[in-house]
């Protein structure tokens, strides 16, 4: 049976920068953000079942903006790289699971925003939000009151998700700066498949920078550079 330590590693696998701090924060409400292929969907992944694994009978929940969208991307990270086929967890709905149940009696819960009436029917204890730029404000606001610390199956009850920047003027960013939500910098250098542990690329960060170098325009901007940006001319982001 899988154990952990909610520190710096899960069973070998090496979490850095803002990986590594999104494992440390018990903060109520974080976002760990940054340009694409940095790592940070897989860092936040891993600390979700961490945490499932790690205190007992816990509720937690995967969600995105749709519920398709959910099972077509994040599910799959989740399922492929994460559980490892010898863990004893088990997946209930096949091909489009709905939840995923822990020999310790915890539960992760599948959903979208399109149809969260399931999996946000009661308290949870960890909310993971995959591409949380993608929602609105009152989307998140509504998952900020599924996970009040009530359920009561932790110490800390945690709202947390990953993002690529999205435009200057976005909520994530306006949050971050009031103050009320936490925001982690994740950078290329974090994934251990792009760069080594002496910051050296790697064959497959060569080749993963060339597609992301090529990009033009506020999408180069926001994937490649991790930057705040606003398409030119855009009324709104």
């Amino acid at each position: 049976m899988q154990t952990y330590n909610l520190i710096e590693s899960d069973g070998g696998v090496e979490l850095r920068g803002g990986a590594k701090e999104l494992w440390k924060c018990k903060e109520h409400e974080v976002i760990i953000v940054g340009p694409a292929e940095t790592g940070k969907t897989f860092g936040a992944l891993s600390k979700l079942h961490a945490l499932m694994w790690l205190f007992a009978g816990s509720q937690g929940v995967i969600i995105r903006k749709t519920y398709k969208s959910t099972i077509a991307s994040v599910v799959q990270t989740f399922t492929k790289k994460i559980i490892l086929p010898d863990s004893g967890v088990t997946v209930y709905g096949k091909e489009k699971p709905e939840w995923f149940d822990y020999p310790n009696g915890s539960r992760v819960w599948v959903g979208g925003m399109d149809s969260s009436d399931k999996v946000l029917s009661s308290e949870r204890d960890f909310i993971y939000v995959n591409q949380a730029e993608e929602l609105e404000l009152n989307d998140w606001e509504v998952l900020l009151t599924r996970a009040t610390g009530r359920a009561g199956n932790a110490p800390y009850a945690q709202v947390f998700g990953d993002c690529n920047p999205s435009g200057a003027s976005h909520w994530i960013r306006k949050r971050a700066v009031e103050g009320k939500l936490k925001l982690l910098t994740s950078v290329h250098q974090d994934n251990p498949t792009l760069y080594d542990r002496e910051g050296v690329i790697t064959k497959q960060g060569l080749a993963t920078m060339a597609v992301l170098e090529g990009l033009s325009g506020v999408r180069r901007q926001r994937l490649l550079l991790g930057e705040w940006a606003t398409a030119e001319g855009a009324v709104y982001d």
